[in-house]
């Protein structure tokens, strides 16, 4: 079995691979550098740390009301709508999500929705429109969850809907824990992890809120089980 960093022997690379195979890069003339081998070797870990890939599918739920929304993989396609869905948020919870000048909350939207940075899901109306958004952000050997549902649309479970399906998603990756930052006021937030039915760990400074869950496969609550989106269909790209 190969080593767990690898092998750099002049013109072969040898790795181990996601499912412990070994994966072997040669060329036939110049040696591979060292900066190549540690290049080489940070794509095999991405690629282990992102586990199998999740097939781009999407759920449809109907909330109490009647209305129906669409949960689905979301990306920088989805960077203009992700905008207009910011214009529409109160300062209050873009302060909430961002915990920073709210004016300058829409640059970091292309480096979220980046899948090279994480996943993301979109919360679609039946008109097309985004009105929630989840994250899962890479943060090096640990895994941020972030959350930002329209203010029209709190309080309906969706955020429950998001954080489940992004907390299974870290399992599939092979993510020990996630962890979510917030303000100790966002009540919502707390309400969300709590109903994980994961461990939970709190720290507080200055009035931020760190929750950090423990995961376990075996014990991650099915978001459909949340008790304001009543019913679920599955829909394939």
């Amino acid at each position: 079995m190969e080593p767990v960093d690898g092998v750099l022997d002049g013109a072969v690379l040898r790795l181990r691979g996601p499912d412990g195979e070994v994966i072997t890069v040669e060329r036939p003339y110049l040696p591979f550098t060292p900066t190549e081998f540690a290049r080489a070797r940070a794509l095999v870990e991405l690629d282990t740390r992102l586990g199998p890939r999740v097939p781009r599918s999407q759920d449809v739920l109907t909330l109490p009301e009647g209305n129906s929304i669409t949960l689905r993989r979301a990306d920088t396609a989805d960077l203009d709508a992700a905008k207009a869905m910011h214009d529409r948020c109160s300062r209050r919870t873009l302060s909430m999500r961002y915990h920073g000048p709210v004016r300058d909350a829409d640059r970091y939207l292309g480096h979220l929705l980046s899948p090279r940075f994480g996943r993301t899901l979109a919360v679609q109306t039946a008109s097309g429109r985004i009105v929630g958004i989840g994250h899962l952000l890479w943060d090096g050997d640990e895994t941020e969850i972030a959350l930002l549902v329209e203010d029209e649309w709190q309080r309906r479970g969706i955020g429950g809907q998001l954080l489940g399906r992004l907390v299974a998603m870290a399992v599939e990756a092979g993510c020990e824990s996630v962890y979510a930052v917030t303000q100790a006021s966002n009540t919502g937030m707390v309400a969300a992890m709590r109903g994980l039915g994961l461990p939970l760990d709190y720290q507080i400074e200055e009035g931020t809120l760190v929750i950090t869950a423990r995961l376990d496969a075996t014990s991650v609550s099915s978001p459909s089980r949340e008790g304001h989106a009543v019913r679920q269909q599955r829909a394939e790209r």
